[in-house]
């Protein structure tokens, strides 16, 4: 792959991340995604690096009154002009027309703004720091997990630390669960057995939480994780119970 084919992938992964592709190119990434594992990766990465994007952007609405406040003013502006009636009326009809426009454009016009500033921003970075090379994953690289439901704000993201087995689960949206509820960590490789196998409970989601597992180095790196609901205590079963959200492992070096 060269450096135009690589870039031109993580130009996509990051319209898509961000929601700036209509639906038929937003379609035509989701198909493309389960067959071309690079793109895959490159979503996911950015998936990690704007997650914390929606806590600092905020609705931006006029206040009540401004639009009205606007006609006010114009109305007084041609009096002092002396315009005709003719033109007085031609002048509103016309500033109405186009402050409609505008304000049915605003909402898309802020986001792509925002989002073509953060694509550049970033890939910037990209450039300068590491420059576009063909992928090569590092044995002692960590491991980022993304935990999401369909195109929801990730609720956890996991790092791991293949050498150690040292993993972080961090909350992004989720939430503490209801009294009587907790969160439970899973991992499913089939070296394993034919069910998942718990990693411990997630009880404290204010902060992020650490946990060793001890499972062999190549059974984790193809291994799935799952955060699943259950009990406050557990599964009783010893499998999840509850609804469950899954991720695997990516290096964080791609």
């Amino acid at each position: 792959m060269n450096n135009d084919e690589e870039t031109s992938i993580h130009t996509l992964a990051a319209e898509y991340v961000l929601g700036t592709l209509d639906k038929d190119e937003r379609d035509a990434v989701e198909a493309r995604r389960a067959n071309d594992p690079l793109l895959e990766q490159a979503i996911v990465n950015w998936q990690v690096h704007l997650a914390g994007l929606n806590d600092y952007v905020q609705d931006a609405e006029p206040r009540v009154g401004l639009f009205d406040e606007i006609l006010a003013k114009l109305d007084q502006q041609t009096d002092k002009k002396s315009l005709s009636n003719d033109s007085l009326n031609l002048a509103a009809s016309t500033v109405v027309v186009e402050m409609e426009a505008m304000r049915a454009k605003l909402k898309r016009w802020r986001f792509t703004a925002f989002g073509a500033s953060a694509i550049a921003a970033c890939l910037a970075v990209f450039m300068v720091i590491k420059p576009p090379v063909a992928p090569v994953v590092q044995a002692n690289a960590p491991f980022v997990a993304v935990f999401q439901a369909d195109d929801k704000q990730p609720a956890f993201i996991m790092s791991l630390d293949i050498d150690t087995r040292q993993l972080t689960v961090r909350p992004v949206s989720a939430q503490g669960q209801a009294e009587g509820k907790t969160y439970q960590l899973w991992i499913k490789a089939d070296e394993i057995g034919p069910t998942p196998r718990s990693l411990g409970l997630l009880a404290n989601v204010a902060s992020p939480i650490q946990k060793q597992i001890n499972y062999d180095p190549a059974v984790i790196r193809h291994a799935t994780f799952g955060i699943s609901v259950e009990p406050a205590g557990g599964s009783p079963t010893g499998v999840p119970t509850g609804p469950a959200i899954h991720g695997r492992l990516y290096p964080t070096s791609l």
